[in-house]
Parts: C-alpha cells; structure tokens; sequence
C-alpha cells in the first residue's frame, strides 16, 4: 500500500491538502496501535494491518479500514469525500 498510494503523487497531493498524515509504527507506540485498532473494529466490523484512521481535528475517529486499494475501492477519491464530511 505504501508504494501504490502514499507514494503516488496524485494521491499524496490529495491527501496533503485535505489532511495531516501521520504514521504510527505499530510496534513503537502500541498503545496508540490498540486505540484505533478497538476504533477500526468497531467503525469497520474488523481490523487488521495496514490500519488507516482518519481523525477529526479534535483526534476522534471517523471512518476506519485496513487496505484502501487505489483502483478498485477508489483510494483517490477517498480523502476528497471524507474531507467533505467535515
């Protein structure tokens, strides 16, 4: 996921706009990992690895999934519709 999204350009733009991108090592911080993981099963029904959380300014969950693939559940358009909802 990392190369196919976060290292296209067109995807990076979109998600730079719209919002602060911060990335969690699970095994430094799992504290922080359990948090959004219960968050994810909850919103998501499930969780897994690679874990994406979008945040609220006020840090509370939104929306939650583990593999946002580019093509197939349009991972381009995901940050402009869920920037939309704020």
């Amino acid at each position: 996921m990392e190369k196919e999204c976060f290292e296209d350009e067109q995807i990076a733009g979109l998600m730079n706009d719209r919002f602060v991108n911060i990335k969690v090592d699970r095994e430094e911080r799992p504290d922080l990992d359990e948090v959004y993981m219960n968050a994810a099963q909850v919103m998501a029904g499930g969780g897994g690895w690679p874990l994406n959380v979008f945040l609220t300014p006020e840090l509370i969950p939104f929306h939650a999934g583990t593999y946002f693939h580019r093509r197939s559940q349009g991972y381009a358009r995901l940050p402009e519709g869920l920037a939309n909802h704020l």
